[in-house]
């Protein structure tokens, strides 16, 4: 396999390449990561003591 010099690429495009790089490991690939961030805050719930109601007045008062 080829290797790839991403230094000789401007930073934006080395950015995009590795988020793309991601996007397919993830794509084609069957395992899921193990430190997955959504999943650990969907797992933890975000308690609230009391939900307050707002009038529209009161939401788009400047």
């Amino acid at each position: 396999m080829q290797n790839i010099e991403l230094n000789r690429l401007p930073l934006q495009a080395q950015t995009e390449l590795l988020d793309f790089y991601e996007f397919l490991l993830q794509k084609y690939t069957k395992t899921q990561p193990k430190n997955n961030q959504f999943e650990q805050f969907l797992s933890t719930p975000i308690g609230v003591e009391q939900l307050q109601n707002w009038t529209r007045e009161e939401l788009h008062e400047r």
